[in-house]
């Protein structure tokens, strides 16, 4: 599980992700990545410290909450290890969105493309 002060959490910070964010597109995932600004949205109490992950697999990868879910783990792990061995920089607000082409996909294949992703949106280090 992703630690606590790691999770984006609240309806309202999907929302300003979506708003502030830059898109970054990968094969089975794709994510969209917004660099603090805490004089922004001085409200929010955002950090340059702080760095949230939202996961999202939408009714388009599968119909089956099940399914869903499943990804979603899988996604979730990918980045957990990277959080854990401290890859990834702080300062940054990001959440993941699966693609249908993730059906059927093993682990070692999410997780290698979740890491390029993140090369590629600068926030592996």
């Amino acid at each position: 599980m992703i630690p606590r002060q790691n999770r984006l959490k609240h309806m309202k910070d999907f929302a300003i992700l979506s708003k502030e964010g830059r898109f970054v597109n990968g094969n089975l995932v794709n994510a969209k990545v917004w660099k603090i600004d805490p004089d922004k949205y001085e409200k929010r109490n955002y950090s340059t410290d702080d760095l949230k992950i939202g996961f999202v697999v939408g009714k388009k990868v599968h119909k089956s909450a099940v399914k869903r879910n499943l990804y979603k783990r899988k996604v979730r792990e990918a980045v957990r290890l990277l959080l854990k061995d401290n890859k990834l920089a702080s300062g940054f607000m990001l959440y993941i969105v699966a693609k249908p082409l993730i059906l059927g996909k093993k682990y070692d294949e999410i997780a290698a493309d979740v890491e390029k992703l993140l090369k590629k949106a600068r926030i592996l280090s």
